[in-house]
C-alpha cells in the first residue's frame, strides 16, 4: 500500500509539475510577438541635378513594401493595456519619375529616365496598446518610431535618419495568433550633401536637404509566444 501511495503521489506531483509548466508557458506566450508585414509606401519628393540641365523635382513612385517586425510586450502602467518595444525592417523597391515645369526646358534626363531606388527602413518602434472592454480581441494602438533609412541606387547608397508616428489596430481572436493593420507617417531626413543616383552620360545626383515625406500602410498576421 505504501508503494501505491508513493506512486500516486509521484504521479500527482508529475501532473502538478506539468500544469505549472503549461501555465508558465501560457504566461510567456504573451510576451513576444512577431509579424510579417506587407503593404504600400506612398509619397516622397526630392530635387535632382545633372550637369548643364535645370534642377527638377523627382517623385518617389508609390509601390509595394514588405518586411517583418518583432519584439517584446509587457503590461502597461496600472494594467492599462500593453506596451511593446519592437525592431522592424521594411523594404520598398521603387523608382523616381520627374515632375516637369512647362516653362522650363525639358532636361535630357527626363525621358525615359526612371532611376530605380531601394529604400530599407530599420526602425525601433515604441507601441502602446489599449484594451477594449467590450471587445477583448481588439486592441487599438499608437506607435512612435525612430531609426535609419538606407537609400540605394545604381551609383551609390546613403543612410538617412528617419522617424515616424502611426496608429492602427490589432485583432487577436486567440491568445497566440491574430493580425494587425497600421498606417503611419514616416518621413526621411535628407542631408544637404549630394548622393549619386546614376552615372551614364553625366551623374544625376540628389541635391536637396530637408524632409522627404512618406506614408506607409501595412498589415500582416501576428504570432505571440
Amino acid at each position: 500500500m505504501s508503494e501505491m501511495r508513493c506512486a500516486r503521489r509521484a504521479v500527482g506531483r508529475g501532473y502538478l509539475f506539468v500544469a505549472l509548466f503549461v501555465s508558465l508557458e501560457s504566461a510567456q506566450a504573451q510576451k513576444y510577438e512577431i509579424t510579417p508585414l506587407i503593404g504600400g509606401a506612398f509619397g516622397g519628393t526630392m530635387k535632382l541635378e545633372q550637369a548643364l540641365t535645370p534642377n527638377v523635382d523627382a517623385h518617389v513612385a508609390d509601390s509595394f513594401s514588405f518586411g517583418i517586425a518583432g519584439g517584446f510586450r509587457f503590461d502597461g502602467e496600472e494594467g492599462e493595456g500593453h506596451d511593446a518595444i519592437e525592431f522592424r525592417w521594411m523594404r520598398q523597391h521603387t523608382h523616381l519619375f520627374l515632375k516637369q515645369d512647362p516653362l522650363v526646358p525639358t532636361p535630357t534626363i527626363a525621358s525615359p529616365f526612371l532611376p530605380g531606388v531601394t529604400l530599407d527602413h530599420f526602425l525601433g518602434d515604441f507601441t502602446h496598446e489599449w484594451n477594449v472592454p467590450d471587445a477583448r480581441m481588439i486592441h487599438p494602438f499608437l506607435t512612435l518610431s525612430a531609426g535609419a533609412a538606407r537609400m540605394s541606387a545604381s551609383a551609390s547608397s546613403a543612410t538617412r535618419f528617419t522617424f515616424g508616428i502611426g496608429t492602427g489596430v490589432k485583432v487577436f481572436p486567440t491568445r497566440h495568433w491574430g493580425f494587425r493593420f497600421n498606417i503611419e507617417y514616416l518621413p526621411i531626413v535628407l542631408h544637404s550633401e549630394l548622393q549619386r543616383l546614376v552615372c551614364i552620360s553625366g551623374c544625376v545626383v540628389v541635391l536637396n536637404g530637408g524632409v522627404m515625406n512618406q506614408f506607409v500602410l501595412s498589415l500582416g498576421p501576428g504570432f505571440r509566444f
